[in-house]
Parts: structure tokens; C-alpha cells; sequence
């Protein structure tokens, strides 16, 4: 069996199927998610085909600084928007870095099978987890606010 085979056959495969529960109903928001989901699984897709430390570093380091983006993106909304919950959100996502540097620190030292899976299944639980329960929050909230400014006030 080739180096290749060998690899696809251990590691498992995770992979995001887009869900309509992932819409907030945010357009850049979702897009933005859209995205991530589609590198979340790049990335598990090519852990699977490869052992090229230098290409999985260099789509690692697109991941967390796509993830970065994402971030400033999503707290520069929720600060215009005036959302009471921001500071706990930043807070989310300096976590969530600071969880996913160390597997990928973990992967880096190792360049194991369990190391590569422990990265992707984080970062799948990630996505879902905090795209179904933290930032709906935001849109939830963000939905309520704009449907009481936009009720009709009785003279």
C-alpha cells in the first residue's frame, strides 16, 4: 500500500454539511460561516491525502487567520449594533483561539493521526456548537431589536 492510502485509511473524516439550523439571517455573518465551513473541511480532506508538513501549517495558518478575521468581523457588528453580550462573545472567541492554537501546537509537535483528528473534531464541534448557541444569541437578539423599533407606536 502507498504513504498515501495509508494516511486516508486512519484518519477520519469529518465533514460539515451546511445546515439551515447554521443561518442567522446575518448576511456577511452567514457568508463568513459559509466560508469556515468550507475550510474546515478543506483542511480534513487534505490531512487525509497528505503528510507535507509545510502545506498543512500553511492551511492551518490560513484557518486561524481566517478565523481572526471572522471574529473582528463578527464583534465589529455586534459593537454597532450595540449588543449587551459582546465582552462575554470576545471572550468566546479569544477561548476558541486559544483551544485551537494548542491542538495545533499539539499537531505541530507530533504530526500524529490523533494529533490531525483532535484539530479537525474541534474545530467541527467549534463551528456548530458556537454558530448554533452563541451567535444565534446575536441574531436572536439583534431580530427582537429591530422587530421593536420597527413596531408601529399607538398616539
Amino acid at each position: 500500500m502507498d504513504q498515501h492510502n495509508d494516511r486516508a485509511d486512519t484518519l477520519h473524516h469529518t465533514h460539515i454539511e451546511w445546515q439551515p439550523t447554521y443561518e442567522l439571517g446575518i448576511e456577511a455573518i452567514d457568508a463568513q460561516h459559509r466560508y469556515f465551513a468550507n475550510l474546515i473541511n478543506l483542511l480534513s480532506d487534505e490531512l487525509r491525502k497528505t503528510d507535507h508538513r509545510d502545506y498543512q501549517d500553511s492551511l492551518l495558518n490560513e484557518l486561524v487567520a481566517y478565523a481572526r478575521f471572522h471574529f473582528i468581523s463578527e464583534e465589529n457588528l455586534m459593537f454597532r449594533s450595540g449588543y449587551p453580550q459582546l465582552d462575554e462573545h470576545r471572550q468566546h472567541h479569544r477561548e476558541l483561539i486559544d483551544r485551537l492554537s494548542a491542538r495545533i501546537a499539539n499537531l505541530s509537535l507530533h504530526h500524529s493521526e490523533n494529533a490531525a483528528d483532535a484539530v479537525i473534531d474541534f474545530l467541527a464541534e467549534w463551528f456548530i456548537n458556537h454558530t448554533v448557541i452563541e451567535d444565534k444569541k446575536f441574531s436572536v437578539w439583534s431580530k427582537d431589536r429591530a422587530a421593536s423599533v420597527d413596531m408601529p407606536h399607538a398616539t
